[in-house]
């Protein structure tokens, strides 16, 4: 069995796929190639890899853009195109498409190694590189998050609640939720850490007051969202399910969420997986403290989640999946 992978692909994002296909099938086994791909686009939103045996080889997309839109060229390439925001009421006229779940992006290799397939990779897909710029930060970004093997379980801190985000320039209703989120936590008897982490350019206005001074180290922030005896979500850009889902399930938290708006594999339930809140001041109040008062619930969720994650999520398991569906 060989596994070949875009050369051009975004490794930043494509970083919790690899290392499912790197448990999966074997890091011996997987190779970066420009040829079997040179008719692909350069793509930021998507990874593209072969599945090839003796007998047969099935070409496969992992769609991880925010947008509910295929893109076109990858899909009259591929042969299974899983996507993690499909839009469950738009008709997609294709049997190609299958749902994923979210992601998000992850420690893969070694200084040494990421310096080394950033050189690799861009002389062997250089002519389909259009962003040289983007394409190597995506390396340093990799480098930069935590392992996968990071994202356990702490102690949690009896009434102490952390949760950072950021704000973004055209989802308002995201900005406001979590906005809501946060200025419920200050305004009731928790001890409360966290905010909306700075903009450069403090281009958007209306949350000066609930703004941290610094950005968190990602360890920090591990560290913190281990402690915190529960967490929100919300939709993000474009309504995708955010890179904080992902983790959040995959820490074990108990989640207050806003509805989801995008397609999962398998539904994260109300009061099983998640506690579903209206997003308003008033219903997130009645949820936090519901919660802070209820451990056996909280318990609930806490393996709920965790178990969601590794059923569903988890890289190993995605990629147990696509094997699956292709035999």
């Amino acid at each position: 069995m060989k596994i070949y992978i875009d050369s051009a692909c975004n490794i930043f994002y494509s970083s919790f796929y690899i290392k499912g296909l790197k448990e999966y099938y074997g890091k011996n086994n997987l190779y970066f190639r420009n040829k079997p791909f040179k008719n692909l686009k350069y793509s930021n939103l998507y990874l593209a890899f072969i599945i090839k045996n003796k007998s047969k080889q099935s070409r496969i997309i992992i769609d991880y853009a925010d947008s509910s839109k295929l893109d076109l060229d990858a899909l009259k390439w591929t042969d299974y195109y899983y996507k993690i925001n499909i839009d469950e009421n738009k008709n997609y006229d294709t049997l190609k498409l299958i749902s994923l779940g979210p992601s998000f992006g992850i420690n893969i290799y070694s200084l040494p190694k990421t310096f080394f397939l950033a050189i690799s990779n861009w002389f062997k897909s250089k002519s389909r590189i259009t962003n040289k710029k983007q394409f190597f930060s995506n390396y340093v970004a990799q480098f930069k998050r935590a392992k996968l093997d990071d994202y356990t379980s702490g102690k949690e801190i009896e009434n102490y609640i952390f949760f950072v985000s950021s704000i973004w320039k055209k989802e308002k209703n995201t900005n406001n939720y979590r906005a809501n989120f946060i200025r419920t936590c200050l305004s009731i008897n928790v001890n409360f850490e966290g905010g909306f982490a700075p903009r450069m350019k403090a281009d958007i206005k209306g949350y000066e007051d609930i703004t941290t001074k610094n950005r968190y180290k990602i360890n920090t922030y591990l560290d913190k969202n281990k402690r915190t005896v529960l967490t929100f979500s919300t939709p993000a850009v474009l309504d995708c399910h955010g890179w904080k889902l992902a983790e959040f399930l995959c820490l074990g938290k108990v989640i207050i969420s806003t509805p989801l708006t995008r397609k999962l594999p398998s539904k994260l339930i109300d009061r099983k997986h998640i506690m579903i809140s209206d997003g308003s001041k008033k219903d997130l109040e009645i949820k936090i403290k519901k919660l802070l008062e209820n451990k056996k619930l909280r318990k609930t969720l806490k393996i709920n989640a965790r178990n969601y994650y590794e059923k569903q999520l988890a890289p190993v398991q995605v990629i147990k999946k696509i094997e699956k569906k292709i035999i």
